[in-house]
């Protein structure tokens, strides 16, 4: 309990370091993507992976962010790329924020239950080993953000394991305001094992309008169900 407890105190300091930004505002030239930061000894940011699998030096990091030595943090990030000549000499970082990204807990390891709090999506998409999202909430208060294991089913032969998530989301206000971004990526590694080469995921979100959409994320592309 207590390992989960810090999970959640994780969550929220999280989600406010996105939702509390101005992340409507976009540098010249600048992409704002998913990564995945390498941090060196010192604490310092030292490189970053996009999930095209390429790994950039960070020439210059103006968030000027820290994290545990020989960290690896999955962020979101408004960076731009730096050119030596015709090629990539590593990127330029204006402001990044850590995004929402614990392994999925099953069912049980949640010991006040299930909250599903309504959300919506925004956008969604397999990036990686990671699950991407763009989640839009409207309550006010704080939001406790995490990912349950439904279940895990793997075909042996195949070499592939269809998983099914449900979002957990607990809020401490039913007062609605306007939208806030939460951005989370849900890991998928872990599920890449004893031959597992493929991951199916099916994500499901209860929704404003009172029902579940679940995001289905297989080898044909996206679908969503509602019910």
């Amino acid at each position: 309990m207590k390992k989960y407890c810090c999970g959640l105190l994780a969550l929220v300091w999280s989600w406010l370091l996105v939702s509390c930004g101005d992340d409507d505002y976009y540098y010249p030239s600048v992409k704002q993507d998913f990564l995945t930061a390498f941090y060196g000894a010192d604490g310092q940011l030292e490189a970053v992976q996009t999930d095209d699998g390429e790994k950039l030096r960070v020439v210059e990091d103006m968030s000027g962010s820290r994290a545990d030595a020989d960290a690896s943090v999955r962020i979101i990030a408004n960076y731009e790329t730096v050119l030596s000549g015709n090629e990539v000499a590593g990127v330029k970082l204006y402001a990044l924020s850590q995004t929402i990204s614990p392994v999925p807990l099953p069912a049980d390891k949640f010991e006040e239950g299930i909250k599903t709090e309504p959300s919506e999506v925004q956008s969604i998409w397999r990036g990686q080993d990671y699950l991407n999202i763009v989640l839009e909430v409207k309550q006010q208060g704080q939001h406790l953000l995490h990912f349950v294991e439904d279940e895990v089913v793997v075909d042996e032969t195949g070499g592939r394991a269809t998983v099914r998530l449900t979002l957990y989301h607990a809020v401490s206000s039913t007062v609605q305001d306007y939208g806030k971004r939460a951005y989370l990526s849900v890991p998928l590694k872990q599920y890449m094992v004893g031959g597992v080469q493929e991951v199916d995921v099916y994500f499901s979100v209860y929704t404003y309008s009172g029902s579940f959409k679940t995001y289905i994320l297989d080898e044909t592309g996206l679908h969503i169900e509602e019910n």
